[in-house]
């Protein structure tokens, strides 16, 4: 065989990809009477080790994975719906991917993606975890007012949905890959892969059944006349769920000692494996927002700190407001993004990224909505 299946499979499969309630910037809207329908897209990637676009390629340029595990996230949602009386019904698609590699494990493969040997004996620890879903569904959502003020009182939102036809593609890699200076490897590894659109030889023609709930919430509380504190948990609560989902396991334990005339690795492995359907469930996994926000005359001062994926993301901006509309500007410390946002009445762009131009970047999002109101 020509490939590191453990390391190739696992990381050769691309990022494809958490906006939900309070995610536009958390910010809550008072019930009222009005028709207030809207369309909003969100999209978001952020790469520890490299530039977004060279993740298909081989690695060659910019390539500074952290010590320890580097993350790989993606984020993307389109959705369009309606909101009246505190009530908001829409249609959403959502697509998610999360890898999480050792630096070894990374390493290992850009040699292998540039058909490279190392230079110095080496002891490669296997470590990389990828999980990816998309579907498209239902979101149902009930804005309320607490407390006696129906003016400035704090707001909370609950909301839920659900999702028919799931894709999914997980895989789990562990172990370890050896190499010495005479051209050879040695692997005692295993590898775990689950995904919608596999089909292995001699697979059985079972349909696949597929679906997923999930509840979220956001909390808008003012603590003052200019000082409002917000909370948004996303995906608090999930399930998914498949049947005759196809699902591949294999483990290795070989010696290598040559390579072929185009640099891939020749070895007769000690390989054995299952292929199966199974039937699986699963949650989302939650994240969370929470964001401090002051207005200071014309000034919207913010700070928010986002967890994703085990990830924590600190981030401040600033807006100003014009009678041309709020300039905004931001910066977040985790993937060292520069933010710049402008709204005017029911519309709103954002666009941030750490690398200008954007064909450089190792993170980098999109915001467009527009709501009206009648």
């Amino acid at each position: 065989m020509r490939k590191i299946i453990f390391i190739g499979l696992i990381l050769s499969g691309q990022a494809a990809a958490q906006q939900s309630v309070g995610d536009k910037e958390i910010a809550l809207r008072r019930p009222d009477a009005l028709w207030r329908p809207y369309v909003q897209m969100q999209s978001w990637a952020a790469y520890d080790a490299m530039p977004l676009r060279d993740f298909s390629g081989k690695w060659e340029n910019n390539y500074s994975p952290k010590p320890g595990i580097n993350h790989f996230l993606q984020r993307h949602r389109a959705g369009f719906g309606v909101e009246k009386d505190g009530w908001t019904v829409g249609v959403e698609y959502r697509l998610e991917a999360s890898l999480a590699a050792d630096r070894d494990t990374l390493d290992l493969y850009r040699m292998y993606k540039q058909k490279v040997r190392p230079a110095l004996a080496r002891d490669f620890n296997v470590d990389a975890r990828l999980k990816a879903w998309s579907a498209g569904g239902m979101r149902v959502g009930r804005t309320f007012a607490l407390g006696d003020s129906a003016v400035k009182g704090p707001l909370l939102m609950l909301s839920g949905a659900l999702y028919g036809t799931l894709r999914n593609r997980e895989l789990d890699a562990g172990g370890t890959v050896r190499y010495t200076p005479d051209d050879a490897y040695g692997f005692d590894a295993r590898y775990q892969d689950t995904n919608t659109r596999y089909r292995y030889m001699f697979m059985e023609e079972q349909p696949q059944h597929s679906s997923g709930t999930s509840v979220s919430m956001a909390l808008q509380w003012p603590l003052s006349e200019q000082l409002t504190a917000n909370l948004a948990l996303n995906d608090i609560w999930s399930r998914l769920r498949w049947s005759n989902l196809p699902s591949v396991y294999k483990s290795i334990n070989s010696q290598v000692s040559s390579t072929d005339q185009d640099g891939y690795v020749n070895y007769q492995p000690l390989l054995s494996g299952k292929n199966s359907l199974i039937d699986q469930r699963a949650s989302i996994g939650s994240s969370a927002a929470l964001s401090l926000s002051y207005q200071l005359a014309q000034w919207d001062l913010r700070m928010r700190l986002d967890r994703i994926e085990g990830v924590t993301i600190p981030a401040a901006s600033a807006g100003y407001r014009t009678a041309w509309g709020i300039f905004a500007g931001s910066y977040e410390t985790r993937f060292n993004t520069v933010g710049l946002a402008y709204t005017k009445g029911p519309f709103r762009l954002q666009l941030r990224s750490n690398r200008w131009p954007l064909s450089e970047a190792s993170a980098a999002a999109l915001d467009v909505g527009l709501q009206l109101g009648f």
